[in-house]
C-alpha cells in the first residue's frame, strides 16, 4: 500500500471508526515531527495523529509490548488508537492540550516532579522488561532509522572534516577528542550499544519527546524503539537536562530536575555511571551536531557543551 496522502487521510480514518471525515483538516503537527506525521482534526473538533513510515511498526511494538508487560506504566505512552501493520499506518491520541518538556525548561517552569516520574517510568520499564528480553529482541530487529540514529550520535560528530563548524570550535573538538581517549571511550559505548540486549528501552526519551499533560509526562516517539543497555535512556534523559545548564538556565532548578530523574529511576552504580557517559555523547553531539545553534543559541554555549560533554564520557 502506498503512503497515504493529505486529501485521502480523513476517509482512511472515517472508514475506521476515528473521526468523521467531513470538514477534517490535515495539518502537520506543532511540534516538528516528521514529515511523515500529521494530525488529523474532525469537525467536532476530536483529533488524532497519524504517523506513516517503517517506524511506526516499532514504535507500535514498543506500546503493545508495555501494555502487556507494565500496564500502569504504558499510560505514560501517547495510546494507540489503531494500528495497520501491513500499510506500516499508526493512529496515535492527540495529547494535546500540552507542552513540552523543553518549552517548560526554557520558561523555567520545569518541575522536579515532572523528571522524577519520567525517571520512575524508564526504570519500571527496565527492569520489568529484562525478565522479557530473549522474547522481545525478535519483535525489534535493527533497521535503518536505528542505525541513522546511532551514526548521528555516536560517529558523525567525531570523525575529522565531517561536519562544517566554527574554526574555533572545531579546533577545541579535535584536541578534546585527543586526548583523554575520548575517542575510545565514545567507541566502547557505541559497542555496548550495539552489543547489549538487557532491557526494552525506548530509544530517545529526550525533551522534545516528553510533553505535560495536567502535571504529568507523556513520552511519544519510539521508532528506535530496541532491546539493548538501559543506561542509554538514562543518558539521553540525562543529556537534556544538562543542556540547560548550558544554556545558563537556573542552575538549581537544573539540579533538582536531575537528583529527581535519577531517584526516580534508581539506578544501580555501573548504570548511572554509564549513563552519564551516553548523556556527554549526547551534548557533544548536540555541541558538534548540524542542528547546535538551534538548540544552543550561540558558538560560545557550544564551547561549554563540548566542555561538559568531555567530562561527562572522560568521568572514571
Amino acid at each position: 500500500m502506498s503512503p497515504l496522502g493529505d486529501a485521502a487521510l480523513p476517509a482512511w480514518l472515517e472508514a475506521r471508526g476515528v473521526l468523521l471525515a467531513a470538514a477534517a483538516r490535515v495539518d502537520p503537527p506543532d511540534d516538528g515531527r516528521g514529515s511523515g506525521t500529521r494530525r488529523v482534526t474532525g469537525a467536532d473538533g476530536r483529533s488524532a495523529i497519524v504517523k506513516q513510515g517503517p517506524g511506526v511498526v516499532v514504535q507500535a511494538r514498543y506500546g503493545e509490548a508495555l501494555r502487556r508487560l507494565v500496564p500502569a506504566q504504558a499510560r505514560v505512552l501517547a495510546q494507540s488508537i489503531h494500528f495497520d501493520e501491513p500499510a506500516q499506518v499508526l493512529v496515535l491520541e492527540d495529547v494535546r492540550p500540552a507542552e513540552r518538556l523543553d518549552a517548560l525548561f526554557d520558561a523555567g517552569r520545569a518541575e522536579p516532579g515532572l523528571l522524577f516520574a519520567l525517571g520512575e517510568f524508564l526504570g519500571a520499564v527496565h527492569r520489568t522488561t529484562a525478565n522479557e528480553a530473549p522474547l522481545l529482541v525478535p519483535l525489534f530487529p535493527s533497521h535503518e532509522l536505528r542505525r541513522r540514529h546511532a551514526e548521528a550520535l555516536f560517529d558523525l560528530p567525531f570523525a575529522p572534516g565531517e561536519l562544517s563548524i566554527e574554526p574555533r570550535l572545531r579546533a577545541l573538538a579535535d584536541d578534546a577528542l585527543a586526548a583523554r581517549g575520548l575517542r575510545e571511550r565514545i567507541a566502547e559505548l557505541r559497542t555496548r550499544f550495539e552489543a547489549s540486549r538487557e532491557s526494552l528501552v525506548h530509544g530517545d526519551p529526550s525533551a522534545r519527546h516528553v510533553w505535560v499533560q495536567r502535571e504529568r509526562p507523556r513520552l511519544v516517539g519510539g521508532e528506535t524503539a530496541h532491546v539493548g543497555d538501559p543506561a542509554f535512556d538514562l543518558g539521553l534523559a540525562l543529556a537534556h537536562v544538562h543542556v540547560q545548564r548550558v544554556r545558563a538556565r537556573d542552575s538549581a532548578l537544573c539540579d533538582a530536575c536531575e537528583k529527581a530523574l535519577v531517584d526516580g529511576y534508581a539506578p544501580e552504580r555501573a548504570v548511572l555511571e554509564r549513563a552519564r557517559r551516553y548523556a556527554g555523547v549526547e551534548i557533544l553531539r548536540r555541541a558538534l551536531g548540524p542542528r547546535r545553534l538551534l538548540l544552543l543559541g550561540t558558538t560560545a554555549r557550544a564551547e561549554r557543551a563540548l566542555a561538559l560533554g568531555t567530562t561527562l564520557v572522560a568521568a572514571e
